[in-house]
């Protein structure tokens, strides 16, 4: 990068205000991987425990599935309304169109 480029990168509008943005309103509160009173109920299929990282994802489709890792084991499935869906499924879903 010359001098000259860099100074006319660095001028730029000076009397241009830096606008604010405005933050879409959340739909669902965000949890915690910490906090016990976050964590959702119900546990892992293969070992039980309740250390359970979650996260609900929308597909291609329109469809919505669950993420479930284990923090114990580190068995992982996705569910959607609590059944078990093959991964081979979910990126067959997530494909474009």
């Amino acid at each position: 990068m010359s001098a000259t480029t860099r100074t006319a990168r660095t001028a730029g509008p000076a009397t241009t205000p830096r606008q604010r943005r405005t933050r879409p309103e959340e739909t669902l509160p965000l949890g915690s991987l910490t906090q016990r009173e976050h964590r959702a109920p119900g546990g892992c299929v293969s070992c039980g425990s309740t250390r359970l990282t979650r996260l609900s994802m929308n597909l291609s489709d329109g469809g919505t599935v669950d993420f479930v890792s284990c923090h114990h084991c580190e068995h992982r499935r996705w569910e959607e309304a609590g059944a078990d869906v093959p991964v081979a499924e979910v990126l067959q879903r997530t494909a474009r169109r």
